[in-house]
C-alpha cells in the first residue's frame, strides 16, 4: 500500500485527491494538511472530501513518517517547503502546482537528482483524456 500526503486538503484539488485515494486500489491517504488558519484543521479528511471517514485528521503540518509520496497542488511558496520536506525525509513528490519562478524550477530540477519527482503543471481531465485517446 502506497501512503499519500496531501497538502491543501480543504481546497478543490485537495478534496479531489483525497477522494481519488479512497477509490484507488493500492493507495491510501496517510497524512493531510492545511494552512494553520484554515477551519478544516482537526476535521477528518475523508469526510471533508465527501467520502467516508478515513481517520486521517487534517493537521497544520505533514508527517513524513506517514507517507511515501506527497502530491502537491498548492501554490509555489508552500510547494517549495514541501519539496524541502521531501528531500529531508527522502520521499517522492508529484507536483501539479503552477507559477514557479525560473529559480524555483531550477531548485526542483536539482532536487530531482536526489528524490523521484514528477512535475506536470497541467493535469486537467481534458489533457489526460487526450493522452488516453492517443495511446489507443
Amino acid at each position: 500500500m502506497i501512503k499519500i500526503a496531501i497538502p491543501g486538503a480543504a481546497g478543490r484539488m485537495g478534496r479531489s485527491l483525497i477522494s481519488a485515494c479512497a477509490m484507488a486500489e493500492g493507495l491510501e491517504l496517510g497524512t493531510a494538511s492545511e494552512h494553520p488558519d484554515n477551519p478544516a484543521i482537526g476535521r477528518d479528511a475523508g469526510e471533508l472530501a465527501g467520502t467516508e471517514a478515513n481517520g486521517v485528521i487534517i493537521g497544520k503540518r505533514l508527517v513524513p513518517d506517514d507517507f511515501d509520496v506527497l502530491i502537491d497542488f498548492t501554490r509555489p511558496a508552500p510547494a517549495m517547503g514541501h519539496l524541502e520536506l521531501c528531500q529531508a525525509s527522502n520521499k517522492r513528490m508529484v507536483i501539479g502546482t503552477t507559477g514557479f519562478s525560473a529559480e524555483e524550477k531550477q531548485l526542483i530540477e536539482k532536487a530531482a537528482k536526489s528524490i523521484p519527482i514528477l512535475m506536470a503543471p497541467n493535469m486537467s481531465v481534458g489533457v489526460n483524456v487526450c493522452f488516453s485517446l492517443l495511446a489507443k
